[in-house]
């Protein structure tokens, strides 16, 4: 049996973690699961979030920090929403707008009822340089939040999907729904699963020369 590659994954988040426990189990690259070909070793190491519209941008730089503090190969993963009409807007700056203005995202942002993508970015670096990895999820903005998994903006988010039971839903409403739950948000619509698959397919074909045991 071929040895694991390990996957240093720098988070904080209780949600970020039991996705990534999902993913791991569930998902598959290249017709193999995902757990047979890599192991995630997940490090809850602060580093200081920077204020950035373009996610992908925001996420190289933490990268970087993240690098400097576990010393070895690693990847951040960050998402945020991005509104028809804007190329790039509020990105990174969702989650941060989210904690400041509360109940008051919809009506502040005039996103009700918006057409808006959900955009994942993995940023990995290596030692010598940083690569970015996108997944996104057409969808729009509920017209209010509705679902209990209070994950950001997981209660306004609506994914587009062909599966009935789910149209319409919020990513929360998805979660709280016993027929569809985690598993099926993380499998079947997740933003962040479509950037992490990205990543391991680049992982996979170009391990890191500076640390060839990894």
């Amino acid at each position: 049996m071929s040895r694991l590659s390990r996957i240093v994954y720098v988070t904080q988040s209780e949600f970020k973690r039991r996705e990534n426990e999902i993913f791991v189990e569930k998902c598959e690259l290249d017709g193999r699961p995902v757990r047979e070909q890599f192991v995630f070793d997940l490090r809850s190491v602060p580093i200081k979030e920077v204020l950035e519209v373009d996610i992908a941008e925001m996420v190289t730089q933490e990268a970087i920090q993240a690098y400097g503090e576990v010393k070895e190969p690693c990847i951040v993963e960050h998402a945020g929403l991005i509104f028809s009409g804007h190329t790039r807007y509020p990105g990174g700056l969702t989650k941060p707008m989210w904690n400041a203005l509360g109940d008051r995202f919809l009506e502040e942002t005039g996103s009700r009822g918006r057409p808006a993508r959900a955009q994942a970015v993995v940023a990995y670096c290596d030692g010598q340089k940083v690569r970015t990895f996108v997944g996104e999820r057409v969808g729009a903005v509920s017209d209010s939040p509705r679902g209990t998994r209070e994950f950001y903006w997981d209660t306004i988010f609506i994914p587009e999907t062909d599966v009935d039971a789910a149209r319409g839903k919020t990513y929360a409403e998805i979660v709280d729904d016993p027929n569809l739950g985690l598993e099926f948000k993380v499998l079947r619509v997740s933003q962040s699963t479509l950037a992490m698959l990205k990543f391991l397919e680049y992982r996979a074909h170009n391990p890191p020369s500076l640390w060839p045991n990894m």
